[in-house]
């Protein structure tokens, strides 16, 4: 055991931690096999997790050499659940740090990624003698024609069998992958990794081919981790989730936390309704977290919160017993709207203390009516940065590349991570001839501040962990693309990004303008076949646009989520279309949902 408590005082003290709050405590202490725990954003869902990880711990139910696995859809969420381990286990266990981090062999905490390199490190070789050097071998991205082409120097027709694969993973397309798995595998085998390159697919794939070929590998894991522990499962795509159902059997304990309403990684392979689905194959009890600790001191957020819900729950007729009333303004036009949220800005700033308010104002999608604001913020001189990238913007994704294969290389060279190495990898990637030749791009200029943040907090917040879990850390961020998870700690008060760039992040407040249609939700998102865009904007439910609505739904619930005390919605009467002319635009239908009143503060 890792302390001298008895059972019953460890319980005492979660008590008192959680405030009794009875949900919460019903999924630390319950001892169900298999459990949902249904977790909105702020309900203490993390916090759950790690009195959840300490009691199991405390009362000896994980025993040595035994594990429990934790993992999670992010790399920035599952260094995020190792921080708060280090930090508050020691303090609930009342033990020393050192002595806890003797114990820690306990937990293995992971994205589903690294513990699959984690695995292929000891075993790959059994596929391919290359495996066994995956921390130097180079990562892509399997839809990338031109990676590709580079790559295996090869023709169309030859590595297409590579961007199909990564097609149907994103349409959660089960049969082409059970059908075309081996013919992917050894195309990986034999034209990609003598070439000292990994597909990013291919790092799942090569466990489950590994799994297949060695069933006792198999067994042993499925015995060495008899507690499962996912977070953020509604993200969960189709290779993860063929991997979890390889390594649970029927012994095992398992616990999959997150909010099917958070769900907003459809379009890169997110399983629809995947909660309900694991809920029936494993015949898994369900344990909903009811308060609100974010939005506990600010009732109408309380309800607008609880109002989004109900309406996901009960499309056609949610069953709403107050409303919720929200900040709204409606300007005139677009730079009549610009010159409101640059008010509401000052007014948030000349309220607090300039370095205790952080303002996030979150879109949609970049296009011109954000662009207008972003000109009139700059003529207001408002420092803010700019965080309108996408995942598949090109600087983007080329820019956490170069990261990457310049990582790597500075790997062969040192044998510590520290403040002073990671001083010079950021001088080589600020040298680097991708980033002079662009160096006047904005996209580049956000990426070198989030890089340098980034490489400041593996020196302060995390320098708790090993050489080789820095080394996993900074590498799953460049290749997970993540950088952009370090938003939230930047030094500027006003950011300016997109809803999924914010997804896992918080502010103080959140402003969320052009809520109008063909911006919120957009044009391609729900607005594209809507038969009510002309009858202003008020949507009608039905089978043909009901999972269009649920996935816009979703978006708009997670802008809301990012905001810690308020959140701001702005619209106006004409919008600038993407050929940059003015046309009249209509309130967006998402801020006409039953349960939302606006309060129109012009």
């Amino acid at each position: 055991m890792l302390s001298k408590f008895e059972p019953s005082e460890i319980e005492e003290k979660i008590k008192a931690l959680h405030c009794n709050d009875e949900k919460q405590l019903e999924v630390i202490f319950s001892q169900a096999k298999k459990l949902i725990v249904e977790a909105p954003a702020g309900y203490g869902k993390t916090k759950t997790m790690i009195s959840k990880i300490a009691y199991m711990l405390a009362s000896n139910q994980v025993k040595n050499p035994k594990k429990i696995l934790a993992l999670t859809f992010s790399v920035n969420a599952a260094y995020k659940i190792k921080k708060d381990v280090a930090e508050q286990l020691p303090k609930l266990l009342q033990t020393k740090e050192s002595y806890f981090i003797k114990h820690q062999d306990n937990l293995f905490i992971s994205n589903y990624h690294g513990f699959c390199r984690h695995i292929l490190k000891l075993y790959g070789y059994l596929l391919h003698e290359t495996l066994r050097n995956i921390d130097t071998l180079k990562t892509f991205d399997d839809s990338k024609q031109e990676d590709l082409n580079q790559i295996t120097k090869l023709g169309y027709d030859q590595y297409k069998i590579f961007i199909d694969y990564n097609k149907a993973v994103k349409d959660c397309n089960e049969t082409y992958i059970e059908k075309n798995f081996e013919t992917y595998v050894r195309e990986v085998k034999e034209k990609i990794l003598n070439r000292q390159y990994i597909p990013f697919n291919a790092i799942i794939l090569l466990i489950l081919e590994l799994f297949r070929k060695y069933p006792n590998i198999l067994e042993f894991y499925k015995n060495y981790f008899p507690t499962v522990i996912v977070d953020e499962f509604q993200d969960t795509n189709i290779l993860s989730w063929t991997l979890l159902k390889k390594i649970i059997s029927n012994d095992s304990r398992v616990i999959f936390i997150g909010d099917s309403l958070q769900r907003i990684y459809g379009f890169i392979g997110a399983i629809p309704k995947l909660m309900r689905e694991a809920e029936v194959k494993y015949n898994m009890e369900i344990i909903t977290l009811t308060k609100n600790y974010r939005f506990k001191d600010n009732p109408e957020m309380l309800q607008l919160d609880k109002n989004l819900r109900l309406n996901a729950e009960n499309i056609q007729n949610p069953t709403i017993d107050k409303n919720a009333e929200i900040i709204f303004f409606n300007l005139t036009n677009q730079l009549e709207e610009a010159k409101k949220i640059i008010d509401i800005i000052k007014d948030l700033q000349n309220n607090h203390l300039a370095d205790s308010c952080k303002i996030a104002l979150l879109v949609k999608n970049r296009g011109k009516n954000i662009d207008k604001i972003l000109k009139v913020l700059q003529e207001n001189k408002i420092a803010y940065f700019y965080g309108l990238f996408s995942d598949e913007e090109y600087d983007y994704l080329k820019f956490h590349k170069e990261c990457s294969l310049l990582f790597i290389e500075h790997l062969k060279k040192v044998h510590v991570i520290s403040q002073k190495t990671l001083s010079k990898l950021y001088d080589t990637i600020s040298e680097s001839i991708f980033l002079k030749e662009n160096k006047e791009k904005l996209t580049l200029q956000s990426l070198m501040k989030l890089l340098k943040v980034f490489f400041y907090r593996i020196n302060t917040e995390y320098n708790f962990l090993s050489f080789e879990d820095k080394i996993i850390f900074i590498r799953d961020t460049f290749e997970n693309n993540a950088l952009k998870q370090n938003m939230e700690y930047l030094d500027e008060n006003v950011i300016v990004a997109t809803i999924h760039g914010a997804k896992g992040l918080e502010w103080d407040y959140v402003i969320m303008p052009d809520m109008e249609q063909y911006s919120n939700p957009s044009f391609q998102g729900l607005c594209k076949n809507c038969n009510y865009r002309n009858n202003n904007c008020n949507i009608q439910i039905d089978p043909n646009n009901e999972t269009k609505f649920l996935e816009e739904l979703s978006v708009f619930y997670v802008g809301v989520t990012r905001a810690r005390r308020q959140i701001f919605f702005s619209a106006s009467n004409t919008r600038i279309n993407y050929q940059a002319v003015e046309k009249s635009a209509n309130i967006s239908c998402l801020l006409k949902l039953p349960g939302i009143k606006l309060n129109n503060d012009n």
